[in-house]
């Protein structure tokens, strides 16, 4: 398994959907790859910071004014 399809699955490994030798070649990728295994733990290092942070606030103004021009764009 190749950087590059390792760190496209890992969001599958992350929530247990890899299967069969596909998860088998991911494990044996990430142990001999000390690239790979910083780039997961940056990963999830930022997913742990970003669970701490507030809900963001939307003015209710803004908020109206985004959706009305989503859907003028997007009418049919």
């Amino acid at each position: 398994m190749s950087c590059l399809q390792t760190v496209e699955a890992m969001t599958d490994a992350s929530e247990g959907a890899l299967m069969g030798w596909r998860k088998v070649r991911y494990r044996v990728h990430i142990t001999i790859c000390p690239y790979c295994r910083a780039h997961r733990r940056q990963v999830e290092t930022t997913i742990d910071t970003v669970k701490g942070l507030p809900p963001p606030t939307v003015d209710e103004s803004a908020r109206s004014e985004a959706i009305g021009a989503f859907l003028r764009k997007h009418s049919v």
